[in-house]
């Protein structure tokens, strides 16, 4: 199995990812994601360890990943194939069962932070108007999330015709001190899909927690959608597997299929796993049992 790791643990319990997809081509960047999600971990977890509620914890975490232009979420977000950024978030409480996203956000650098506010309202998921008047109404000035590295590589894209490619996601699962499991992801989607291409992101497919287990998803989104893999995953932990034998039973699956995408899961007894079909998967795993991030 190309579980990255696994194991069972005291809550609470903290796994961050930045992206599943192939192996950048210098190393160098590939160990400063490292590096980021390594400091990350240290940087928030004495607030996990201090009882910080899981929903708040997950959103503080991937807020912090979109502003880093290390990943395809929020600011450095892949651009789509007419030259905007559009962005999707989601979050699931599963204390509530309550999932709530946005989808293709533009000019806008943190759809986790309209995700969050969703979560207290009846609307749970919303579209790109209804996103920009969310953002008015909360006072947030628009924003470009798109860095000159990102323009670079699309003005490459339409001078050499080059191919679409996933580019990855970030996200996080807590299961928090109380036994309350939460889980956020967030994307740039795929860099220079075709425009209001949708992404896995803000469905459950690619995000779901529920009083069983909290998974978020990364790879190919139509392939995560396909297989509905987070809701997939938290059923089996439902039925009575643990997420560790529930990504087991998935991954094989996977590899049958030739599906490219990873996971990380933590289920309501502190059993967790980070799982990847793609070459690479960045990602990071704290708990009380492991106060030194371990990174995958």
């Amino acid at each position: 199995m190309n579980t990255l790791f696994s194991e069972i643990a005291r809550p609470p319990v903290m796994l961050i990812h930045g992206g599943a997809g192939p192996l950048p081509a210098e190393a160098e960047f590939e160990e400063r994601r490292r590096t980021f999600l390594r400091d990350l971990a240290h940087g928030v977890w004495p607030e996990v360890a201090a009882g910080q509620p899981a929903l708040e914890a997950v959103t503080g975490i991937v807020e912090r990943l979109e502003a880093s232009p290390l990943f395809n979420a929020g600011f450095g977000a892949a651009l789509q194939s007419d030259g905007l950024a559009r962005l999707s978030a989601s979050m699931m409480d599963g204390v509530r069962q309550k999932f709530s996203g946005v989808l293709l956000a533009s000019h806008i650098c943190h759809p986790i932070r309209l995700a969050r506010v969703l979560q207290d309202r009846d609307e749970s998921v919303l579209g790109p108007l209804g996103v920009q008047l969310l953002a008015r109404e909360l006072g947030i000035a628009p924003e470009n999330p798109a860095t000159p590295e990102r323009a670079r590589l699309w003005a490459d894209y339409l001078e050499h015709k080059l191919p679409a490619s996933s580019a990855g996601t970030v996200g996080a699962v807590v299961l928090d001190a109380e036994g309350r499991l939460a889980a956020a992801t967030s994307t740039g989607g795929g860099r220079f899909n075709g425009p209001e291409r949708i992404s896995d992101s803000a469905t459950v497919a690619g995000n779901y927690a529920s009083a069983y287990a909290a998974i978020s998803c990364t790879g190919i989104g139509e392939h995560i959608i396909d297989d509905g893999l987070a809701v997939r995953l938290e059923t089996l932990v439902r039925e009575g597997l643990s997420v560790v034998e529930a990504s087991e039973r998935i991954y094989r699956d996977a590899l049958a299929r030739q599906r490219v995408y990873g996971w990380i899961a933590v289920d309501r007894r502190g059993a967790w796993a980070m799982c990847r079909t793609a070459e690479a998967m960045p990602c990071a795993a704290m708990s009380a049992n492991r106060q030194a991030p371990l990174l995958g």
